[in-house]
């Protein structure tokens, strides 16, 4: 295995930036201004590494709460090295096989949209791992601990010799978290961009029926527009349940609606949804049954969400 732990730091703008992707707008994160990464092996050993800062393109001004936090100056930005020489050097030394592992999941959405803007491949990697995961199974989080990677550092005892915010310090920081997990074990076991969807959108729902996923879409509406996605079939019967036209949103990235099957009656069609890799969405859907406490819910809920519309029209209106 080509294991790469890495770190990203970037800039942000004053004012969003979008842009497109083969027709649809997305935002950009951030714009890379440093990339840390340290190859290792399954023991956590540091056998490479790499450091690089780049000059940005979009977010030219550095963002006073990045220079706070990283500690780095207009004039290291105005000095770094053209973005897409700096990215293709990371990409080059690497490798094509490369799997790249983060401390949080943040980091690989910046890394592709970046490719992309700059004309690189950004299909790579292929695969990702978030080493939190890895982490929590060997050390669950009590109440009041925190997650950041300074904070899992102290917790366990790992010498604090240089700053953190810095890439390829962190890059470093988290390779040495890396040798006190299992780490080849939390590898071989990490679970697909799929397996994880499913998850997210089930929890502990052992009453879901008819699991899909529908990966790499570019459309976040999708859900409820594409056809082959929104169509859904009684897990009874399988005549096609008629949708609400009202979608209620459940959590950051979920929604959920009541749907009629002529024969069986009502259910409830719930999405998750997730934009892993910055760039596409996926979509994991599951048929709920019915139930008095989901319909009293659903009730109130529908209601409240279509009192807020009519208010807004009105002072659309009244401008």
């Amino acid at each position: 295995m080509n294991l790469i732990v890495f770190d990203l730091e970037w800039n942000i703008g004053y004012q969003p930036k979008t842009f497109l992707y083969h027709g649809t707008e997305l935002t950009l994160r951030g714009e890379i201004i440093q990339i840390g990464a340290a190859r290792i092996n399954e023991r956590g050993d540091v056998l490479d590494t790499f450091e690089v800062n780049l000059r940005p393109r979009i977010f030219r001004k550095l963002q006073h709460h990045i220079a706070k936090v990283t500690g780095l100056s207009q004039g290291d930005l105005d000095a770094g090295m053209p973005m897409k020489e700096g990215l293709q050097k990371f990409l080059d030394w690497a490798g094509p096989d490369a799997e790249l592992a983060e401390w949080g999941l943040d980091d690989v959405p910046v890394l592709k949209q970046n490719l992309f803007l700059t004309g690189l491949d950004e299909r790579w990697p292929e695969r990702w791992y978030d080493l939190q995961r890895i982490f929590l199974q060997t050390y669950p989080r009590k109440e009041g601990e925190g997650l950041t990677l300074e904070s899992v550092v102290d917790r366990l005892g790992i010498p604090k010799e240089e700053p953190f915010h810095n890439a390829l310090d962190d890059a470093l920081y988290t390779a040495r978290i890396c040798r006190k997990l299992p780490l080849a074990e939390g590898l071989a076991t990490y679970p697909t961009g799929e397996e994880l969807l499913r998850e997210a959108l089930l929890g502990d729902d052992t009453a879901a029926r008819d699991v899909r996923v529908f990966p790499d879409r570019l459309d976040h509406d999708d859900y409820r527009n594409a056809e082959e996605i929104n169509r859904t079939n009684c897990p009874e019967c399988g005549a096609e349940l008629t949708h609400d036209e009202v979608w209620l949103k459940r959590g950051n990235t979920g929604y959920y609606t009541r749907s009629v099957c002529p024969y069986c009656g009502p259910w409830y069609v719930r999405f998750k949804l997730s934009c892993r890799d910055g760039l596409h969405w996926s979509f994991a859907r599951c048929t709920d049954p019915a139930t008095p406490e989901a319909d009293a819910r659903w009730n109130k809920q529908r209601a409240a969400f279509v009192e807020r519309m009519k208010r807004k029209k009105e002072r659309e209106q009244e401008k």
